[in-house]
């Protein structure tokens, strides 16, 4: 079993096997089992970011933004600050987070 700080790796650039960059760690999901947190998946790029601040967009109307879910096995933390992939980003679940927010006297 392996352990992360993830106070560390939020908000990190995340590298693909080609070296490019796929995007920044924005949210990390997690599960408990018995006294301990597993993380299945890393959400990767500006949905994720969506994702982690969706309260606080109530003044845009729509904001449309693609990312990717990793799970725990395609990334490489050998160097924490500077986590990258195991796979292609081709391998990578998409997801896109649509926010939308209604304006005040806005109709329905």
């Amino acid at each position: 079993m392996s352990t992360l700080a993830l106070h560390r790796v939020l908000g990190r650039e995340v590298y693909g096997r080609d070296g490019r960059k796929v995007g920044r760690l924005h949210e990390v999901q997690a599960v408990r089992d018995g006294a301990r947190l597993l993380v299945p998946e890393f959400h990767i790029g500006t949905a994720a970011l969506l994702q982690r601040l969706a309260a606080h967009l109530s003044p845009f109307s729509m904001i449309v933004a693609k990312g990717f879910i990793a799970r725990w096995d395609q990334m490489d933390w050998s160097d924490p600050l500077r986590p990258k992939l195991t796979c292609d980003v081709a391998e990578l679940r998409r997801f896109t987070r649509r926010a939308s927010a209604r304006r005040k006297g806005a109709e329905p």
